[in-house]
């Protein structure tokens, strides 16, 4: 079932983050920045973001009323950009990879999408050495569109490059 993230699920959300992290950045960020990664440190930014009211947070619940995955979306956080919206982040839980959640959330993120801006173009950033992502995204129908950027989490830096879907219409 997909609903709107709220407080309730925020420990679920953030121990999914985490350990997709962990399984998806293996050998892209160092081990020990993945070992130190903190659940209550997501938790506490999950707090913020959900009081963001230009962004939106779709989870994933089970039947055991556990949040397994989420996407997130809203405006492009670069304003020079000219995309329409940006998902700002999918992930899953990777004991539920392969169930196809991941799908079923990028399809909720580009219905809402539809409904506020019919023709839009979606971007996305991943990174560039994330093969797992760049599969999904690819699968989804996004493209590579030859920007590109360093980023950094904990004083490592890694290249992200960017994905989009031209025109919702083409999904």
């Amino acid at each position: 079932m997909i609903i709107e993230l709220t407080e309730k699920y925020i420990p679920n959300i953030a121990e999914a983050q985490v350990c997709a992290w962990q399984a998806a950045f293996k050998g892209i960020l160092s081990d020990e920045l993945l070992s130190d990664l903190v659940i209550e440190d997501f938790a506490d930014n999950w707090r913020k973001i959900i009081t963001q009211k230009e962004r939106k947070n779709l989870i994933w619940v089970n039947e055991e009323d556990k949040a397994v995955g989420f996407v997130s979306f809203g405006k492009p956080k670069d304003e020079k950009e000219s995309a329409d919206f940006e998902i700002y982040g999918i992930y899953v839980h990777p004991k539920f990879w392969g169930q196809k959640i991941g799908y079923q959330l990028m399809n909720h993120a580009v219905d809402s999408i539809q409904k506020t801006q019919r023709l839009g173009r979606v971007i996305l950033w991943t990174m560039t050495d994330n093969t797992i992502s760049r599969k999904f995204y690819e699968r989804y129908g996004f493209k590579v569109n030859g920007k590109n950027r360093i980023s950094s989490r904990n004083n490592e830096c890694f290249e992200e490059i960017q994905f989009q879907i031209g025109r919702l219409l083409d999904i």
